[in-house]
């Protein structure tokens, strides 16, 4: 066993390594710049965690995800292993400790998101570090040709000079070669040697299921669940759709779990704490769900809405199937649900002059701004299409660049005005052109005539199969789940499914005296089925639920109320 090995099994408890992760490990130690592009499942994380255990110092990795960060450094705690995350949502006095032990050489990976380098003080305490190695997680987000570009991310080339131009390894599950050039440009790591495992995953079976209605979509969701049986996901690109399904996937008899960005923090560590520890489950999910998630044997991947790209795409079925076995991936392909993304683009790319408005209104406000919520901006830019997201887009641009601090509606101040000249800066010229023509891209993936795994290699750069013998257009999706996966009897999953003793939640937060999906009886409308439980601060939780006497839907704050909880039919 060579001294690599046995650091892998002291730290990691594991005997050999996966895929690229050797070379990549060795390359870092070496203290030269990589990008690894490495499939979901295949380890990425290990090839930074790994060298900052055997170099002196503190390595710093950048990662998109609270929610992410948190898992890695428990699992790291768990094993003994001196890690810590700094964050928006830790006290000053945690974020401070932290950084204290990391001085003292007491912490070895430091995790952080790109946005809390804008933070001056934060940065002076990074640069005294001296950190022997950047690793820049997700590292798509760089490029503005990325399918989830983070402005933040794009400013880490400053940032890594700041710090004094440490080695930096980026890692990223699929990149583009424009992407990649990208990443590079981006980082200042033009002579980072490739590491690139290639998009291969022969045990997925790529399939489109071209449907004409929404009803054909459920009969065919239904269909897969009923067949497959699970563990499953559902991608839903819009929440009131994943509630929609929801509902219909209910009154079939299934009781899937949900995953979404209105839910609070703790209801989605709950949710994917029951979908991880759950044989059969299925959870119903935007995109939102998966990164962190440590489920191997997921067994069908369903899109219920065409996505926006062909890299989200192929990212998202990616966590399928990770235990190698068969697993069935299936877009359900609505014609209509493109303009959907189409709205999503627009919304992404608003116009300079959109921005200006924005940001002059907010200016002006003075000690009134805060009082301004989203909706108040929503109803008096938007008058036509309320539900049109370039508010929030305008709102994030202003305080990435500094321009404002704190969240709208609660501590919410204006720094600084920015001048059209800089605001034309934050959205680049053709960028809206750009993520249309990759729209377009996941368009002809889906009405594709020939091999699907041809198309992904083709968009990716790579050389592609003419026949895989593993997707719609090359067998018979049938006959392949007749002999790939074994057909299973369904089992309900119970609401209250997994562990007794889900993550821990976050310290200022308390459990709601309700969790959706329990009943309980209003005094004056008898009993109801919570459908969402509002996070709330102090006493004060307010609860949507549908009432049985009528199926109406209702809104109730629970301490204006007199309420009690009941069982179910």
């Amino acid at each position: 066993m060579s001294t690599l090995e046995e650091a892998l099994a002291e730290h990691f408890g594991l005997v050999r390594f996966r895929g690229l992760q050797e070379p990549v490990i060795r390359h870092v130690l070496e203290g030269r710049n990589a990008l690894a592009i490495m499939p979901t499942g295949e380890g990425k994380s290990l090839c930074y965690q790994l060298p900052a255990m055997l170099t002196e110092g503190t390595t710093i990795v950048v990662s998109p995800l609270i929610a992410l960060m948190e898992d890695q450094v428990r699992g790291l705690q768990r094993r003994g292993l001196p890690a810590a995350c700094i964050h928006s949502q830790k006290e000053r006095r945690e974020r401070e400790a932290a950084l204290d032990a990391a001085s003292r050489g007491e912490i070895k990976l430091l995790y952080v998101t790109p946005e809390r380098f804008r933070v001056g003080s934060f940065l002076q305490r990074a640069q005294s570090l001296r950190p022997p190695l950047l690793a820049v997680d997700e590292a798509h987000c760089v490029s503005q040709w990325g399918h989830d570009f983070r402005p933040d991310y794009g400013r880490l080339g400053e940032v890594r000079q700041a710090l004094g131009a440490p080695p930096c390894l980026a890692l990223t599950a699929t990149a583009t070669p424009d992407v990649q050039r990208d990443i590079r440009a981006a980082l200042g790591i033009g002579d980072a040697e490739m590491f690139h495992a290639g998009i291969e995953r022969p045990n997925l079976c790529l399939s489109v299921h071209e449907v004409t209605s929404a009803e054909q979509k459920i009969d065919r969701a239904s269909e897969v669940i009923e067949r497959v049986g699970g563990p499953g996901v559902i991608y839903c690109a819009l929440i009131r759709e994943l509630l929609r399904l929801e509902g219909e996937l209910q009154r079939r008899g299934f009781e899937p779990l949900i995953y979404h960005g209105e839910l609070s923090s703790r209801e989605r560590r709950d949710q994917q704490a029951k979908f991880e520890a759950s044989e059969d489950g299925v959870i119903l999910a935007t995109n939102a769900f998966g990164m962190g998630v440590d489920k191997p044997d997921i067994r069908f991947l369903l899109h219920w809405q065409v996505p926006g790209t062909l890299d989200s795409y192929y990212q998202e079925i990616g966590r399928a199937g990770r235990d190698g076995a068969p697993s069935l991936c299936e877009l359900l392909y609505f014609e209509e649900d493109v303009s959907v993304q189409r709205d999503f683009t627009e919304w992404a790319n608003p116009e300079v002059a959109f921005v200006t408005q924005i940001a002059e209104h907010l200016a002006a406000e003075g000690e009134r701004i805060q009082a301004i919520d989203v909706q108040m901006l929503r109803e008096t830019f938007l008058l036509k299409n309320r539900r049109d997201g370039r508010i929030e887009t305008c709102l994030n641009l202003l305080e990435t660049a500094g321009c404002t601090k704190g969240e709208l509606g609660r501590n919410f101040e204006w720094v600084r005005t920015p001048s059209a000249d800089e605001i034309r800066t934050w959205i680049p010229d053709g960028k809206r052109e750009r993520d249309l023509r990759r729209l377009l891209a996941m368009v002809q993936y889906a009405r594709a005539e020939r091999c699907r795994r041809h198309a992904v290699h083709e968009y990716f750069g790579f050389d592609g199969p003419d026949g895989c013998g593993a997707c719609d257009l090359c067998l018979d999706v049938a006959t392949w789940l007749d002999a790939q996966l074994p057909a299973a009897a369904r089992r309900p999953v119970p609401r209250r499914q997994g562990p007794k003793n889900p993550p821990e939640a976050a310290a200022e937060e308390t459990a709601p005296p309700v969790l959706r999906g329990d009943w309980i009886e209003v005094r004056g409308h008898g009993p109801c089925h919570v459908t969402r439980v509002h996070s709330g601060r102090g006493k004060r939780i307010k609860v949507d639920v549908e009432v049985a006497r009528d199926l109406r839907t209702r809104s109730f704050d629970l301490s204006r109320v007199k309420w009690r909880r009941v069982e179910g039919d």
